[in-house]
């Protein structure tokens, strides 16, 4: 239904029920400018401007994430550096274990004397202690082989002290007189001794070093499996002490300290060039660092790291 104009003149006019009431235009204006800034903001992503806006904590499912390819590559990484570590551990224990297999020998050869060898009469006709502790003590005894007179220089090991003319139990072997030692002294083969302590005592040391680095070489590959990898930049801030201490600054502001984890001081000195962007996983004492690149070239590059002490890891801000 229409009706006309008052006057006559002009299109008919709908009525209220036929036609809807229209926004102003002013008011359709406003309406748009809040939609426009709307989609801005949700563009632009959370105002970190405003003070009391609190940020929720970013976890490892919205971190960025590395190629599929390139993490696998240093998941390998990090197995062939756990298996170096563990192959090392094991190669100082088989030393371990040798070299006391061998003293044991040498021990149980003197036992052995002392208990099966023959037994005579000696004299000692000369003594020998090294000044200044440079050496070892020795005494030269003679002593009768059936009917001749043999002499051997036996290494002292016990605290007896001699003189010329005191009289020693001798006992040697009969198959061999000159395999011999005294009642008191084991008369174990420096030479011998000497090649296999000496490798006794760095083995000793080396071995836990090892072993301590293939367990956290193993935690280290545990927590990228199953943590992924997260983009860092590294930066050193101090190397006086011969280690790397090392300021990690992750994406959106937070920011780590920690140092390079080695057995020889100054590996990982040529972090100190330039930062280096890199991607990092794990946490304390099992932190790991790979680089796109290393000393030897363009190939990944695992460096292990520890939280230093009293660090945290900042918010991002």
């Amino acid at each position: 239904m229409t009706t006309e104009n008052s006057d006559g003149s002009g299109p008919p006019l709908d009525d209220a029920e036929d036609q809807p009431a229209r926004r102003p235009r002013a008011k359709r204006n406003r309406v748009a400018q809040r939609e426009q800034a709307r989609r801005q903001r949700a563009a632009r992503g959370p105002d970190r401007t405003q003070p009391d806006q609190i940020q929720p904590d970013r976890t490892h499912q919205d971190r960025p994430h590395p190629e599929p390819a390139a993490a696998e590559a240093w998941n390998r990484l990090l197995r062939r550096r756990f298996r170096r570590a563990a192959v090392a551990a094991v190669v100082w224990f088989l030393v371990v274990a040798g070299t006391f297999a061998g003293i044991s020998v040498l021990t149980v050869s003197a036992d052995r004397l002392l208990a099966h060898g023959t037994e005579v009469a000696g004299t000692v006709v000369g003594v020998h202690t090294p000044r200044g502790g440079d050496g070892t003590p020795t005494i030269t005894v003679d002593y009768e082989v059936g009917d001749v007179l043999d002499e051997a220089v036996v290494a002292r090991s016990s605290d007896r002290a001699y003189a010329q003319g005191d009289r020693v139990r001798v006992f040697y072997d009969p198959a061999d007189p000159r395999d011999m030692r005294t009642a008191d002294e084991e008369n174990l083969d420096d030479g011998w001794m000497g090649v296999l302590v000496i490798p006794l005592l760095v083995a000793v040391l080396a071995c836990p070093l090892m072993v301590a680095f293939a367990v956290c070489w193993a935690r280290r590959r545990t927590a990228a499996r199953r943590d992924g990898w997260e983009p860092v930049t590294a930066t050193v801030v101090d190397s006086s002490g011969g280690y790397q201490l090392l300021r990690l600054d992750f994406r959106g502001g937070a920011h780590l300290a920690a140092r390079t984890v080695a057995a020889l001081r100054g590996r990982y000195s040529f972090l100190r060039t330039r930062p280096v962007e890199g991607w990092v996983s794990g946490a304390g004492r099992a932190l790991v660092l790979v680089l796109p690149y290393g000393p030897s070239g363009p190939l990944p590059y695992a460096i292990p790291l520890r939280v230093s002490r009293g660090s945290r890891r900042t918010a991002a801000r």
